[in-house]
């Protein structure tokens, strides 16, 4: 089929790919289509007979790409990092109690009501109602957590140093991820330049400001376990339990969809260090309980095999050792509108980090395994009050008494 993009003066716009692409990995190209662009706000796929053959695409008001830009991207991703992907069928290892219904989404009502206010992209404002939901949850993981032999909890920074995840290589496989952090180099000359240009561009601050500024050596944390494998580098460890909730950061480009998917969100995380069997045990006990917790809350919810989203060059291979070792499990809670989404993750990583930070196996030697947990806390409020309402006395007992404390 031949496809001739219309001009970008339409909202929407069909971009053909070079040669169809079979169904079974649409999925996979879905994963990519937000951080191809940032021009595109929606998109769907055109199928034939033999496979996807081109995406309609509902652009931003005034994109700067032209149609001939996006399918010079779309086509290269497709063939680079989707083309050479092996489609799964996805293994499910648990499933609740509760059975998926559908929902509506309870958002709308909610900024209505006053629980929740969007100051921007990507961010959200809770009011007290969703704090003591958001802190009641938390403290049922980290319970679980704490309740293993050898766990420690530490509140971290905010602030990331960038060589922590240069020493792991995370540019390479999350780049679409990253958020930097600078500030003004303090220098009086450097704050008059500053104020001068701030005055010219009309009180705003423009891409050129950027030019002063310095201590470019930090970032925002995109989860939390990196601080604690900054923290133990260089040391022996013979097995721990390290847990900590703090803030993460990523940028995942499109985030109309309200509390499931969010820039500026809220981690509890537990790492676990020692010798192999010891994390992977670990991995498993703290499986069984978050199942047994979230049939306590009541909730429609699975738990399947599941990869990151890497992007370039280390996707292929990556994905593939992860689903295939099944390093990676995630539980997926149901949400409005016949939707899901991964509220938490539950990872084995071997011994790499134990080997990119210098952390030994105490008497045996050589490095020591890892493996993490963590639990976006606002993604699974979203998943409760979607699946529960936000009134409290329709909420399961245990919730509604916890709340109240």
């Amino acid at each position: 089929m031949t496809v001739t993009p219309p001009a970008l003066t339409d909202p929407t716009v069909r971009v053909a790919l070079s040669r169809p692409l079979p169904v079974r990995l649409e999925a996979e190209l879905g994963k990519r289509i937000h951080f191809i662009s940032p021009d595109v706000r929606d998109f769907a796929f055109v199928r034939g007979d033999e496979g996807v053959e081109a995406l309609e695409l509902t652009l931003v008001p005034d994109p700067t790409d032209t149609v001939a830009d996006l399918t010079d991207k779309i086509n290269r991703v497709v063939e680079r990092e989707v083309r050479v992907q092996r489609s799964w069928r996805p293994k499910v290892l648990w499933t609740s109690a509760r059975r998926g219904e559908r929902w509506p989404d309870p958002l709308p009502e909610m900024v209505r009501a006053g629980l929740v206010h969007a100051p921007g992209p990507g961010t959200m404002t809770f009011g007290d109602l969703m704090i003591r939901l958001v802190d009641h949850l938390d403290r049922q993981v980290r319970a679980i957590a704490l309740g293993m032999p050898d766990s420690t909890e530490y509140r971290y920074p905010t602030l990331l140093p960038l060589e922590v995840l240069e020493r792991q290589h995370y540019f390479e496989s999350f780049p679409h991820f990253v958020m930097f952090v600078s500030r003004l180099h303090n220098d009086a000359d450097n704050y008059e330049t500053f104020l001068r240009r701030y005055r010219e561009a009309g009180r705003r601050i423009t891409p050129e400001i950027f030019s002063l500024c310095r201590d470019d050596r930090y970032c925002l944390p995109p989860t939390m376990c990196y601080h604690t494998f900054n923290q133990l580098a260089g040391t022996s460890v013979e097995q721990r339990v390290v847990t900590s909730r703090g803030k993460s950061f990523r940028f995942e480009s499109r985030y109309e969809s309200g509390l499931d998917r969010l820039w500026d969100f809220t981690i509890r995380e537990t790492v676990f260090l020692g010798p192999e069997e010891y994390v992977v045990e670990s991995r498993r006990r703290f499986l069984e309980a978050a199942f047994a917790l979230v049939d306590q809350l009541g909730l429609a919810a699975r738990c399947e095999v599941a990869n990151d989203h890497f992007f370039g060059d280390a996707s292929k291979d990556s994905v593939l050792s992860q689903r295939l070792m099944e390093l990676k499990y995630e539980l997926v809670a149901d949400v409005a509108d016949g939707r899901s989404i991964a509220v938490g993750s539950f990872n084995l990583h071997g011994s790499h980090f134990g080997e990119v930070f210098d952390i030994t196996r105490a008497g045996a030697g050589g490095p020591g395994h890892t493996g993490c947990v963590g639990f976006g806390l606002e993604r699974l409020a979203y998943a409760f009050v979607t699946q529960h309402g936000f009134e409290p006395r329709n909420w399961p007992e245990a919730v509604r008494v916890g709340v109240a404390q």
